[in-house]
């Protein structure tokens, strides 16, 4: 219970009260009744517009005190629901392109989440939430949204183990997608990928996309890996050195989809 209001009432009377005294001491012996009943008067309303003006005054300074407070609070709950807006459309997007890659696949897909994320020397994995249970099995490919994630190296009951494309031992058989060249995508410890074995007579347009070719027992044709980032060629080298842009953020992963059901066979009747 707050007694802050009745404390400042007790006081004032307090106040009031001592200065009627002080006042009927000081005028006790005044010969003139009526004066000094004015004179009482007059003092005591002084006193009590004093009070009042000052009252008035700590009011208005608590009331300017807790708008100020106000303000900030709507200030504060203004910034937090900017944020949550951000995040509900970046929510929606990034929903709607995992429902699209469903709609739009020729597979079956595992949904997953990604628990864990490890990368140490060159060695990057990350850990999903299904396993064998779950249908998720070795060597099967891993996609999300934006492209071609990676193949799974380990299956375990409820959890499994992703090799992703940034890895020193993941290599993909990759095409051009516009003048359908092979290569070998590899990774070298950059923040790109390489994209070997093109042949310097084949012409290469920086932004073309990279994707799987479908020569892989693992990864169905067609998924995208990347886009063509920078060209280079040197005399003594056969091939074109080309950096490849992944088409996946590898290091803002959180849903992605397991291809349980990929064949060459399958691929090659479609």
């Amino acid at each position: 219970m707050n007694l802050r209001p009745y404390l400042g009432i007790f006081n004032r009377s307090i106040l009031l009260l001592f200065v009627y005294i002080f006042i009927s001491a000081l005028f006790m012996n005044f010969s003139d009744t009526q004066s000094l009943r004015g004179i009482r008067w007059a003092l005591l309303q002084t006193v009590e517009r004093v009070e009042e003006l000052k009252q008035f005054f700590t009011i208005r300074r608590n009331l300017a005190t807790e708008n100020d407070l106000l303000r900030k609070e709507n200030f504060d709950l203004n910034i937090e629901n900017q944020k949550l807006r951000e995040m509900l459309v970046s929510e929606n997007k990034r929903l709607k392109k995992l429902l699209n890659l469903k709609e739009a696949g020729k597979h079956s897909y595992i949904a997953a989440r990604v628990i864990a994320t490890s990368a140490e020397r060159g060695y990057r994995s990350i850990i999903l939430d299904v396993g064998k249970v779950d249908g998720v099995g070795e060597q099967m490919a891993v996609v999300n949204a934006d492209g071609l994630v990676g193949k799974v190296v380990i299956a375990q009951d409820d959890q499994s183990i992703v090799q992703v494309l940034m890895d020193y031992n993941a290599n993909v058989s990759a095409r051009l997608q516009n003048n359908r060249e092979n290569g070998m995508i590899g990774w070298s410890g950059n923040s790109w990928l390489d994209l070997e074995y093109i042949p310097k007579n084949i012409p290469v347009a920086k932004g073309e996309v990279v994707v799987t070719s479908g020569l892989s027992d693992i990864f169905p044709p067609g998924l995208k890996i990347g886009y063509v980032l920078a060209i280079s060629e040197e005399e003594h080298l056969l091939f074109k050195r080309i950096r490849v842009k992944p088409a996946v953020n590898f290091n803002a992963i959180e849903e992605v989809f397991v291809i349980p059901d990929y064949t060459p066979e399958k691929a090659d009747r479609e």
